[in-house]
């Protein structure tokens, strides 16, 4: 990558919220993962953290987590990889959902997204920009991984941290960005519980 190319988040743009909004507004029936990504570009990063998070935190849809993990999966390998905008192959950009649907997450998930901006600015982040996504895109592999797992209730924190991660990366925050990590820190913690406790479980059931 050329070393002068300016990078993903040297320049805080539009608020996520203000984002989301406008995806929301456009045309058509249905409202596609690549649709998205041309429309954002180089802010795409932080947004669709955002949108395929979400679902997992508001609307507690059954089986959510295991079609929204993949798509985060690749976002995260992208910012630890440095790129400065967002690929997707096709299986994963022709993916769509109704546009009612999308307005719902939207409409639950900006209001929480709004509150949160008006304690956000441009703050305490860190010099090396290269580090900050790294880190941002490792934690949010992981934390990926843990939604695609059919662990029951257990998808919550992991998804909260995810949102927590993109919004220090959308504005900037270097406070949201440690909360996002130490949230990431519990949620491991809480989803490695609720691993030993099912196995614990399992182990009883069959040998017990």
């Amino acid at each position: 990558m050329d070393a002068n190319q300016p990078l993903l988040n040297r320049r805080p743009g539009r608020k996520l919220s203000e984002v989301l909004r406008d995806i929301s507004a456009g045309q058509g029936t249905r409202v596609s993962v690549g649709d998205i990504v041309h429309a954002l570009r180089d802010r795409s990063f932080a947004p669709l953290m955002v949108i395929f998070a979400a679902p997992n935190v508001f609307l507690f849809i059954p089986g959510s987590s295991v079609f929204t993990a993949v798509p985060l999966m690749f976002l995260a390998v992208q910012l630890i990889l440095g790129r400065p905008d967002v690929w997707l192959p096709r299986f994963v950009a022709d993916r769509a959902i109704e546009r009612a649907s999308f307005d719902r997450i939207v409409i639950v998930s900006v209001p929480y997204v709004e509150r949160i901006e008006r304690l956000a600015k441009p703050r305490w982040w860190p010099t090396s920009y290269p580090l900050a996504e790294r880190l941002i895109g490792a934690a949010t592999l992981i934390l990926a991984i843990f939604l695609f797992l059919p662990i029951p209730f257990a998808n919550g924190l992991p998804a909260l941290s995810i949102i927590m991660l993109a919004l220090g990366l959308s504005e900037r925050d270097g406070y949201w960005f440690v909360a996002g990590l130490l949230l990431t820190l519990f949620s491991t913690a809480f989803v490695t519980g609720m691993v030993l406790i099912g196995g614990f479980a399992v182990l009883e059931l069959l040998f017990g």
